[in-house]
Order: C-alpha cells, then structure tokens, then sequence
C-alpha cells in the first residue's frame, strides 16, 4: 500500500480542506493479490490471461486474489465506511431525519475540483489501486445499481483507471435501528487522468 498512502498524504500535505485531518490505512483496500505474477509487469499478467483463455482484469493468476474475494473486502469496506460516518456525523441532520442525502447536482462535470461535490454535507478521500477500483467500480454499478454519468459507458467504468485517476461518488445513506446503510450511490466521473497532463 506504499504508493497509495504516499498519494493520500501529499493530497492531504496540499489540500487545505484537510487540515488537522489523520490519515487511515486500511488494509482491505490494499490492491489485489497477483499470485506469481506479484511484483511483475501488468503486460505479462496480460499475456498470462491470453494463454489461459481469459481476460484482463477478471484474470487471476495461480496464487492470486480472486475477483469475488477482493468484491467481499470492497462489501467489508464500505460497511465499515458507512458506520463510521453514520457515527461520526448522524448527529448533525437533525433527529426527525432518517437520512443524510443531496439532490442531483444539474451541473456539467467541468474540470474543476468540486465537481458534484457542491452541497454535499460529509466528504470522505479514499486512494487504492487500479485493479482494486476495477472490482469496486463493478460492484458499485452491477450490485449497487450505481447511476452512470452522462455519456458514460460500462466498458470505460470497467477499465483500470489510470495511475492516479480520480472516481468521484455521491453515496446518500439512512439509518435503520443502530445501523446505517446505503440507500443510494451516483457516479460523478470516473477514472479522470487530466489532473497529471502537462
């Protein structure tokens, strides 16, 4: 998880919103597990899935990670994710409310760092790997019913995002009993890269 927590702590060094803010590490959202072709190039875990018949991402070399078993660590994350803010911020909607919610924002995505964020009350930053987000990406839309952005199509949600890429979602969730859980997630953008163009 080296480069993923570098990333996140020269984000949180260089954004001001994230002043006095600690940083998590959490290991279910360290990236898949690739077997015997750990450590080697993402070309030869390509080749790899060729030989075998298959396709990449959805390949799992010998001794790696399956694509159910890193979906059930995005399941484990997000349930924590959801707890730990209903428990940190439930308090601030107001005790008749039952959820914490945004309207759709009728804005064009722009380019700009707050692209879909405008209005909502809770942020949260999470930085993981490309493979990781692939599997998440998928549960989000084929499980979660995720709503696509416009123009968007499932072969691009699918794809790996590039080295630093940027997802943005917009989760709403209520409460049930001691429990909070997710009553909806909308994809803003996904697998933005335009931020490392020169």
């Amino acid at each position: 998880m080296l480069r993923a927590k570098q990333t996140a702590e020269t984000i949180v060094k260089h954004n001001s919103s994230c002043s006095g803010l600690q940083m998590a590490c959490d290991p279910l959202l360290k990236e898949i597990s690739f077997g015997i072709a750990e450590g080697g190039r993402m070309k030869d875990v390509r080749e790899m899935a060729k030989a075998a018949g298959q396709s990449f991402p959805g390949f799992t070399p010998p001794g790696g990670e399956t694509q159910e078993q890193v979906k059930e660590r995005v399941k484990e994350f997000m349930e924590k994710m959801l707890q730990q803010v209903g428990a940190e911020h439930w308090h601030d909607r107001g005790e008749d409310e039952t959820s914490i919610s945004v309207s759709p924002e009728t804005s064009p995505v722009e380019g700009n760092a707050d692209d879909g964020v405008r209005g909502v009350p809770i942020h949260a930053l999470v930085v993981t790997h490309g493979a990781y987000m692939c599997v998440a990406v998928r549960y989000f839309v084929e499980e979660l019913h995720c709503s696509l952005p416009l123009g968007s199509d499932k072969a691009h949600m699918f794809s790996l995002s590039p080295n630093t890429g940027l997802c943005r979602f917009i989760l709403t969730m209520r409460k049930e009993g001691d429990r909070f859980m997710l009553s909806g997630i909308r994809c803003v953008f996904i697998h933005r890269g335009d931020h490392v163009k020169q």
